[in-house]
């Protein structure tokens, strides 16, 4: 297994990742005696064997440590967060045995909640694989089509959002166009805005697709102009901050319409980890009231950012409603699932998506 145990200076989210890998991975690690016990060999490699398994006798008294309680605390109310949040949704479940908490895998009930597992786990893997969890290198297949992954992911949710259309911009394209084949396509689907015959002079012949990655809108039945338009952006890095798409948008994107589909618009983010991802914990602070806060700021800067949580809600409703054609979403499941298994293959030490 290739999992990295979480770093003393993990995030509450981080330790919850790498519990939620082992229940992937490994059901019998994936609870509180296993967490603390990959925090003491950190701190004291020569410790000793520690005995985790469900079964096995509780973890050593010494090793129970103030910050091990707290870190394990801290991770459960993460986890219960997140199933509080998703509900069925979650691909997991918190349950209790022998007085610790542990995580186990959920069975899907419905097209929805299998939909919605499927995109919280390949969610959990990017994550995992841009972060110090689980390492890859870069010319690895599975990290360099882990981009593709989350764009897919985004796509299909994306018309949730608005309950109406999306548009899959960012390059490279599934029908591998240009960028201005794909600004005259996306004004056709639209019907709200108007795209010039040529290149408009000052753009750069090499443009890919202007920093925006999804377009979505909800059009009315008159077919007029000022539609509701969100565009989006796909990060499936770390250094998702590096680039917000306010600053990209009225200068890179839009100049290329001789009319743009609206004058006012909605930015948005596409993330595959928590918003809180990176959050630490401050001093008589309550963690969730000043993630609420720091969100309501984010907002400024990245428009409505659609994190691990948002995506896997929406692909339920995704998979129910009907918005895209059938066969074509048919074919970007079947992509993100071969993924997916391909990145647990990596996880577990066998190097299939090599």
């Amino acid at each position: 297994m290739r999992v990295n145990a979480p770093l003393d200076r993990s995030t509450r989210s981080v330790a919850a990742d790498w519990v939620e890998l082992h229940a992937l991975l490994d059901a019998s690690v994936a609870n509180e005696q296993s967490l603390i016990r990959s925090q003491t060999v950190q701190r004291e490699p020569d410790h000793g064997s520690l005995l985790t398994d469900i079964d096995a006798e509780l973890v050593d008294e010494e090793i129970l440590e103030p910050e091990n309680d707290e870190l394990s605390e801290r991770v459960y109310e993460e986890l219960a967060y997140r199933e509080r949040v998703l509900g069925a949704r979650y691909p997991f479940e918190l349950v209790s045995e022998y007085g610790k908490w542990a995580l186990r895998r959920r069975a899907a009930e419905s097209d929805a909640e299998v939909a919605a597992h499927d995109c919280y786990i390949c969610c959990l893997l990017i994550s995992a694989i841009h972060s110090e969890l689980l390492p890859t290198k870069s010319d690895h297949e599975v990290f360099k089509s882990s981009a593709r992954a989350l764009q897919v992911e985004s796509y299909l949710t994306a018309a949730e959002v608005l309950g109406g259309r999306a548009y899959w911009f960012g390059s490279p394209r599934p029908d591998g166009s240009g960028m201005l084949k794909a600004i005259q396509d996306l004004a056709s689907s639209m019907g709200t805005a108007v795209a010039p015959e040529e290149r408009p002079l000052g753009l750069s012949a090499n443009a890919a697709d202007g920093t925006v990655d999804i377009v979505a809108w909800r059009a009315f039945l008159d077919g007029q102009a000022a539609s509701i338009v969100a565009y989006g952006q796909v990060a499936s890095g770390r250094n998702w901050t590096a680039k917000p798409i306010k600053s990209f948008i009225d200068g890179h994107f839009l100049p290329w319409f001789d009319k743009a589909p609206s004058h006012k618009h909605i930015e948005m983010l596409f993330v595959p980890f928590p918003q809180h991802h990176e959050q630490s914990e401050e001093k008589k602070l309550d963690f969730r009231t000043v993630a609420s806060e720091k969100a309501r700021l984010r907002e400024n800067d990245y428009g409505v950012v659609i994190d691990r949580l948002r995506l896997t809600e929406l692909m339920a409703l995704s998979k129910v409603s009907g918005r895209y054609d059938k066969q074509e979403y048919e074919l970007h499941e079947d992509y993100v699932r071969t993924w997916a298994a391909g990145a647990l293959y990596y996880a577990e030490g066998t190097d299939a998506a090599a």
